[in-house]
C-alpha cells in the first residue's frame, strides 16, 4: 500500500468521523426540538388530569375527548407519574381515566406479550392503576430482570401466598434491582409475609438470611423474634448485626439484656447494633455496660455509645458528665454528645 492510498483511507474515515458527529448534532437537535414543541402539551395534559382527580368539574370521561390532540402515550406516562401519589377517590378517578382510553385493557393483554418492553409497560400500568392479574405472577420468573423486578413491585398491591412465595425466592436473584424490588414489596407487605419469611430464614443462605432479617427489623413483628436469637451467634457478623437490630424492634424490653452481652462481639458492626438497640429500647440497666464504647477504637462505636447513652436518659446523662472533663477519645465523645444534646435543648425552646 502507498502513500497516496493512505492518504485516501484517512480522509474517508475523517469525513465518515464528521458525518457521524454531524448526524449526532442533527438528531440531538431534532429531539430536542420535540421536547420544546411537546413540553407544553404535556403540561396541559397534567393540568387537564390533576383537574379531573382533585373534582375540577369534569368528568373522567370528559377528560380525554378534550386531551384527544396529545399521544397516548404521553397521556399515559402522565398518569403513571401521577398515580403514586393519588389515593381515595383521586385514585378511583385515574383509573377510571384509564380505563376510559382502553389502557387497562391493552396492559391486561400486554402481559403475555412476547416483547420484554411490552410486558414491563404493560406490568407498570397494572401496578400504577391498581389493577389485578393472575397473568402478573407469571411475570415473576420473567427473562427480563426489568420485568420480574416491576412484577415484585405489583405483588406490594396485590399479596397472595403464591407471590409471597415467589417473592421471598426473588431475594436470592441474580439481579440486584430484582432483589431490591421484592425486598422492598415484602416490606410494604409487612406481616402478611412473616410466617413464610420465618420458614425460610432456618434454611436460607447467608445473603438471603441477612435480606430477610432487614424485612423483619423494618416491619418489627414479634414473631421474628425467637428465630432471630438463634443467629445472635452466626458466623457471618454482618447476620449478627442485623440479628441484634432484629431483637431491638421485636424483642420488647426483655431483649435488653440479650443486647446488653453482644457489647463484647468481635464485631464492631454487632457492638454498634447492640448499642444502638438498648438505646432504642430504653434499657437504662444497660448504660454502665456501654459506658467503656466511649473508648472504643472505632469512631463509629464510640459515637453510637454517646447517642445511646443521651437516649437513655438521666443514667447515660450522669455518665457523659462524668467522661466529659479530662482528654483522650471518650472526654470528647461525651463532650459531643453533651454539646448535641444542648442544641436539641435550644432547638425545641425555640
Amino acid at each position: 500500500m502507498n502513500a497516496a492510498d493512505l492518504i485516501e483511507i484517512m480522509l474517508v474515515a475523517i469525513v465518515s468521523a464528521i458525518a457521524a458527529v454531524l448526524l449526532t448534532v442533527w438528531v440531538s437537535s431534532l429531539m430536542r426540538a420535540h421536547r420544546i414543541r411537546i413540553e407544553p402539551t404535556l403540561g396541559e395534559a397534567r393540568r387537564a388530569i390533576i383537574a379531573s382527580l382533585s373534582g375540577g368539574g369534569q368528568e373522567p370521561g370528559e377528560v380525554f375527548p378534550k386531551l384527544g390532540r396529545f399521544s397516548e402515550h404521553y397521556i399515559v406516562s402522565v398518569m403513571l407519574d401521577l398515580a403514586p401519589s393519588v389515593t381515595g377517590t383521586s385514585r378511583s378517578a385515574l383509573v377510571a381515566l384509564g380505563e376510559s382510553i382502553g389502557v387497562t385493557e391493552r396492559a391486561l393483554r400486554g402481559v403475555r406479550s412476547r416483547r420484554w418492553s411490552t410486558r414491563l409497560y404493560a406490568a407498570r400500568v397494572l401496578t400504577a392503576f391498581g389493577t389485578e392479574s393472575p397473568a402478573m405472577h407469571d411475570l415473576l420468573t420473567d427473562r427480563s430482570p426489568d420485568v420480574r423486578a416491576q412484577a415484585a413491585a405489583w405483588c406490594a398491591v396485590f399479596p397472595t401466598p403464591e407471590g409471597i412465595d415467589e417473592l421471598i425466592r426473588l431475594l436470592g436473584d441474580a439481579d440486584g434491582q430484582c432483589r431490591f424490588a421484592a425486598q422492598d414489596s415484602l416490606i410494604r407487605i409487612g406481616t402478611p409475609a412473616s410466617e413464610a419469611l420465618i420458614t425460610t430464614l432456618g434454611t436460607a443462605g447467608d445473603q438471603v438470611t441477612g435480606r430477610i432479617l432487614e424485612i423483619a427489623a423494618a416491619t418489627g413483628d414479634p414473631r421474628f423474634g425467637g428465630p432471630t436469637r438463634a443467629l445472635l451467634a452466626d458466623p457471618l457478623h454482618a447476620n449478627r448485626a442485623l440479628a441484634a437490630d432484629v431483637l431491638a424492634s421485636t424483642g420488647g424490653a426483655s431483649a435488653g439484656p440479650t443486647l446488653q452481652g453482644l457489647l463484647d462481639d468481635p464485631s464492631d458492626a454487632v457492638v454498634k447494633s447492640a448499642a444502638k438497640g438498648i438505646g432504642k429500647l430504653a434499657f437504662r440497666s444497660g448504660a454502665a455496660a456501654v459506658e467503656p464504647l466511649l473508648s472504643h477504637p472505632t469512631w463509629k462505636v464510640r459515637k453510637q455509645a454517646g447517642m445511646t447513652l443521651l437516649a437513655l436518659g438521666a443514667p447515660g446523662a450522669i455518665l457523659l458528665q462524668a467522661n466529659s472533663p479530662g482528654f483522650g477519645p471518650a472526654a470528647d465523645m461525651a463532650t459531643h454528645a453533651l454539646q448535641l444534646q444542648a442544641l436539641s435543648i435550644q432547638e425545641e425552646a425555640r
